[in-house]
């Protein structure tokens, strides 16, 4: 289980008549790859395709956006990037159907929606949107929203401003607890002799709401699996106590994982919808693809040996004398 949290977030969307879209908003990449979950959304709520999608973000003169962790970003985000699609195509339906001429005169301008560069009603009458968004009388339109997520206190949004976000949900909430969810199968070998251990095979299911990319969740749900490979087998800093300094303070004494560490590794992502959390019912999956790697291949190697390791990471020296510990 993996809190699923949100923080208040502000964005900047502007679309012009030719059917561009620029969308602004401070978060920053950090390889999570919140700039093209940004563009997605952009694309859906404006019927768009993503290459008609420009994407501001790292600037602090932009509006602001929470910091980067505890795997928020994209239904942080996202969720305010969505809530100024909302905010553009009302503008558009509104005046469509307040105009005597269009052809959705005197329909109901909630049921239009935006897709394929068109103004829809949902009996298929459309009109383009370079005809519907003309109405409004200027050259562009641009909304500036801020999202306060369920759970936030409303005075959220402000400190923001400030440079103090806080995150809300996982089990800091009055009402309900938000959670994501996986699974982790893993197949450990232990040579009889020297006490190596191989993860020859691992299986990960997870559950996290709504997939905005599936290439990146599934790339850093996998990432996350290797990780905690990493975190179970290799990982350790080492201090020398005499000196006061770290024996392995760089990447060629500080061990991870290689490619032939890695062999057979499966990431299996599981269809969710659950809108409590947020309107996208989106989830963070950053972090989700470790939680529980390292208690599975523990109790791996506890299979294995019947040893039972309590503290990481896990190498050949504590299996050494796994006899004596059995006895």
């Amino acid at each position: 289980m993996y809190p699923t949290q949100a923080a208040p977030a502000a964005a900047r969307l502007r679309l012009t008549p030719e059917g561009s879209a620029r969308v602004q908003s401070a978060t920053h990449e950090i390889g999570n790859g919140v700039r093209t979950a940004m563009a997605i959304t952009a694309a859906e709520g404006l019927g768009l395709p993503i290459a008609r999608i420009q994407v501001e973000s790292g600037d602090t003169r932009l509006p602001p956006a929470p910091v980067s962790g505890g795997s928020n970003s994209t239904a942080s985000v996202c969720n305010a990037v969505a809530k100024a699609c909302e905010q553009i195509r009302d503008q558009i339906a509104r005046a469509a159907v307040a105009d005597a001429s269009s052809t959705f005169a005197g329909a109901d301008p909630t049921v239009l929606k935006l897709h394929d560069g068109s103004l829809v009603a949902p009996d298929d009458r459309r009109e383009s949107l370079q005809q519907a968004a003309g109405r409004i009388g200027q050259g562009a339109i641009e909304v500036y929203v801020e999202n306060n997520p369920p759970g936030a206190k409303p005075d959220a949004p402000s400190k923001l401003y400030t440079g103090k976000a806080a995150l809300v949900g996982g089990a800091n909430l009055k009402d309900r607890m938000q959670f994501a969810f996986g699974a982790q199968f893993v197949e450990v070998r232990v040579h009889r002799r020297t006490c190596e251990i191989r993860v020859p095979r691992a299986v990960g299911a997870f559950s996290f709401g709504r997939i905005v990319n599936p290439m990146a969740a599934k790339s850093q749900l996998m990432g996350g699996q290797i990780w905690g490979i990493s975190a179970a087998l290799h990982e350790s800093t080492d201090i020398d106590r005499r000196q006061a300094r770290y024996y392995n303070d760089d990447l060629a004494e500080y061990l991870i994982p290689v490619n032939a560490d890695i062999i057979d590794i499966q990431t299996i992502m599981l269809p969710e919808l659950d809108t409590q959390m947020n309107p996208l019912g989106i989830k963070g999956v950053g972090e989700l693809g470790n939680v529980g790697m390292n208690a599975a291949i523990a109790n791996a190697v506890f299979h294995a040996t019947g040893v039972r390791v309590r503290k990481l990471p896990i190498r050949l020296e504590k299996l050494l004398d796994a006899p004596a510990q059995q006895a």
